[in-house]
């Protein structure tokens, strides 16, 4: 069977709006991560709890616009999962061993299995870890603070897809338990929404059917999505078919020769579950990116800076009006590190 109109609809505006809701989260918790002293534990503490409420309210959007998508994805290839919604723990990661020094693990089901999962709201205390690391050892502060940044905002984007992938399997599992015809699942590249081009892991991977009760492996920054596969329709296949054609024939040459030879395997990780890596540590991962469509704007280390200090300066002085207000001093550890930012966004945008 022809993949439908309809079906292609639904795929597109689930990718679209998904777009935006992990765009819009990341965005909502960098600036309030902007606006907290790494080294003042309360802040940090404030941090985390406010960023883990809006991953969650994010990360239940994302549940809702998943099962939504595969209900209409069902829907297209006749067949109907009945009374059923995925019930997704906020806490998506597992609980790893090494956590035992900052927390305690919570004990969560889901699908009926047990496990021991990580707080939400501690992977949110990392990135002040991982800042006051780094300028212990010497990093330049400015720089300690952008990775930290984008530490926030790979953390934001994994919970969300991990959420994402919890309520799919919950979803095919309960589709073979139901015996309704879904045998299996179809990786599908999304070649239109990527920013860095098209990922040869996702490429390769997308070259196979998954039986139900398998788990999609994930990676920084995926935009793959899954089909259900009938005995009779597999229109995730037809699909990455038309994709993969385009991108071989625009990449040409060397790149579609990369692209083709990409080897990957699927590893366990402690806390993500199953990770889609190289099939050899250190490989460069090729990517490839339609020339028709205009690159992401690449701005240069001034811009940047400018950027990020045009947007932070007015929310970091709010701050520091409300911190005063508070009746907290000049010499305490919020306002000397808040002043010190509007200090170096003024020097930014004085140049």
């Amino acid at each position: 069977m022809a993949v439908s109109a309809t079906l292609i609809r639904v795929l597109l505006s689930r990718a679209a709006r998904r777009e935006l809701i992990m765009s819009r989260t990341a965005d909502r918790i960098e600036s309030q991560w902007r606006l907290t002293d790494p080294f003042d534990g309360y802040q940090v503490g404030e941090f985390a709890e406010s960023a883990a409420e809006l991953s969650m309210a994010a990360q239940a959007a994302i549940v809702s616009l998943a099962t939504a998508a595969q209900l209409a994805y069902f829907s297209e290839l006749e067949v109907e999962l009945a009374d059923f919604f995925p019930e997704v723990p906020p806490e998506v990661r597992l609980f790893g061993a090494f956590e035992s020094e900052f927390t305690k693990p919570k004990n969560v089901v889901s699908g009926g299995v047990e496990s021991l999962r990580l707080p939400v709201e501690e992977v949110f205390n990392r990135p002040a870890r991982q800042y006051r690391a780094a300028v212990s050892s010497g990093t330049d502060p400015a720089i300690a603070l952008e990775d930290s940044v984008n530490r926030v905002k790979l953390v934001s984007g994994t919970n969300l897809s991990l959420a994402e992938r919890e309520a799919e399997h919950l979803i095919y599992k309960e589709a073979a338990r139901q015996r309704i015809g879904v045998i299996g699942w179809r990786r599908v590249i999304h070649p239109e929404a990527s920013k860095s081009g098209s990922c040869g892991l996702c490429v390769a991977a997308s070259d196979r059917l998954y039986k139900t009760d398998a788990m999609k492996a994930i990676h920084d920054h995926c935009r793959c999505e899954t089909l259900p596969v009938t005995a009779d329709d597999d229109p995730g296949d037809e699909l990455n078919r038309d994709d993969l054609d385009r991108l071989y024939d625009e990449a040409g040459g060397n790149s579609k020769f990369q692209l083709k030879r990409t080897r990957y395997k699927f590893d366990e990780h402690g806390e993500l579950q199953a990770v889609l890596v190289p099939a050899r540590r250190g490989q460069k991962v090729p990517h490839y990116r339609d020339p028709t469509v205009p690159q992401p704007v690449d701005l240069d280390e001034f811009a940047r800076e400018y950027e990020v200090a045009s947007r932070q300066l007015p929310l970091m002085e709010r701050h520091l009006r409300q911190t005063l207000a508070k009746g907290l001093g000049e010499d305490s550890s919020p306002v000397q590190y808040q002043r010190t930012q509007i200090d170096r966004y003024k020097a930014i945008l004085s140049r």
